[in-house]
């Protein structure tokens, strides 16, 4: 309990009780006299502090537990105070909050009356960053008996807020890949190829093909059987997120209008791992996150109760100061991933040893799965007379020098990583997640899982 000196006892003092005693003292009244109205005025604020004392002793604050957020969104935080003395009390309540949550009014007003009903509050809170953040205390303030003081006491409350990811940008970005239709009804669609899913056996009949045979079965009924397969409808995709080093790099040409936008490299493989996960057309979604080691490894599933598992895992990751160890990576995928399934890795290879360990790393799973490796790529690093615009000045060419430089280097792990049969796109921060979709929907359409 703190005890603070409240407006009418200051305005009292420097109003009233000074004033008074330099009129006094100027008509020549005791100094006695002068001294004993000081300590009139004391007594009566040391009695209104130790009448007040257990004012705000027992007032408990409740907050919701929990909340869930997208970042840049506004939430409403609702909470009730409770008084078990039910004392008619004027409060003013006002909430510890982290820096990632902007409030317009932090302090709130409440007025709680003799009949012991639970006064009820709401603060509206922005959320700035995504991430994990809790709120912990609350600070009460009431004034005492005589409102010569302000009586402030901190109590303990919980409440929890989840800010996700916005993904509001990436589905707008993504419905034209998902909604590439003439007109509104049902379209028969052309399949490639016949599927590799096993659906059942039958009896031989003529015109099938000797492929078809399912000669185990053949020799066992002695008789000619054939088995029968269907499209695959439920097929792995494993996202592998890069949480080293260089996924801490921040996105360059950032519009400072744009407030809420990613900022890291990390920031845009969640909101592109995110919207794999919430669009995979009837495929079970599993998800690996890692830097010098395998961090998260999360089995495929599918529906919604997976998705929200795989965003709680992603909206408190940040990237560490370390190098990926792609050789760690690949020996888990080797050792966890039995089937054949699609690898999407989003991570950076904008280093030339970066590149170099992963093509080494990756060669062994690349006879098993389907990769595709997805980089951001930069607005500097093209060809030196790919552009329209001159040179003016010697100083512009050096660094077109190094771009033209680092693309070359990236032709080449472009090509070497080709020939293993792993395929590596650089995007534009804009285009990342419709890059990742869209390859991902042609790997689905040629079949090749």
């Amino acid at each position: 309990m703190r005890f603070v000196p409240s407006q009418r006892l200051l305005r009292s003092v420097g109003l009233v009780l000074i004033p008074a005693w330099l009129a006094l003292g100027m008509a020549g009244f005791a100094i006695e006299t002068l001294l004993l109205s000081g300590a009139a005025l004391l007594g009566i604020a040391l009695l209104d502090a130790l009448s007040s004392l257990g004012r705000l002793g027992g007032i408990q604050v409740h907050l919701t537990p929990l909340l869930r957020t997208s970042k840049g969104k506004r939430i409403c935080l609702q909470g009730t105070v409770v008084d078990p003395d039910r004392r008619p009390l004027k409060l003013r309540i006002g909430l510890s909050l982290p820096r990632s949550l902007e409030c317009e009014q932090p302090e709130a007003a409440l007025w709680l009356g003799a009949e012991g009903k639970p006064g009820r509050m709401e603060w509206s809170l922005l959320a700035l960053e995504r991430g994990r953040f809790t709120i912990e205390l609350c600070h009460l303030e009431t004034p005492s008996r005589l409102g010569l003081w302000d009586l402030r006491r901190t109590t303990a409350c919980s409440c929890e807020v989840r800010v996700f990811p916005d993904l509001s940008r990436e589905r707008h970005l993504l419905a034209p890949l998902f909604f590439r239709k003439a007109a509104l009804g049902i379209h028969q669609l052309r399949q490639l190829g016949k599927g590799r899913e096993f659906e059942q056996l039958r009896h031989y009949a003529p015109g099938d093909s000797y492929g078809d045979i399912y000669w185990k079965g053949t020799a066992k009924r002695r008789l000619p059987v054939t088995i029968m397969h269907q499209l695959e409808r439920t097929q792995e995709i494993h996202v592998a997120i890069d949480l080293s080093r260089r996924s801490g790099r921040p996105l360059e040409g950032q519009d400072p209008k744009e407030r809420f936008a990613a900022t890291t490299q990390c920031e845009r493989f969640i909101q592109a791992a995110l919207a794999l996960a919430a669009e995979q057309q009837a495929d079970r979604f599993g998800l690996i996150t890692f830097s010098d080691q395998v961090h998260t490894s999360l089995p495929a599933g599918s529906g919604r109760a997976h998705y929200d598992a795989c965003r709680d895992t992603l909206y408190t990751v940040e990237p560490r100061l370390v190098s990926p160890d792609y050789q760690e990576l690949f020996i888990h995928i080797g050792n966890r991933l039995r089937s054949r399934s699609l690898l999407i890795l989003l991570t950076d290879l904008g280093e030339s040893w970066l590149s170099e360990s992963f093509a080494e790393a990756v060669a062994q799973a690349a006879r098993r799965h389907v990769i595709l490796v997805h980089m951001i790529g930069s607005s500097q690093v093209q060809p030196l007379f790919s552009r329209h615009d001159q040179i003016a000045e010697l100083e512009q060419l050096y660094p077109r020098l190094a771009g033209h430089l680092m693309w070359g280097e990236l032709q080449e792990t472009t090509q070497a990583l080709k020939r293993s049969g792993v395929h590596l796109t650089a995007s534009l921060q804009a285009n990342l997640t419709a890059e990742a979709v869209s390859e991902y929907l042609k790997v689905k359409k040629r079949q090749l899982l």
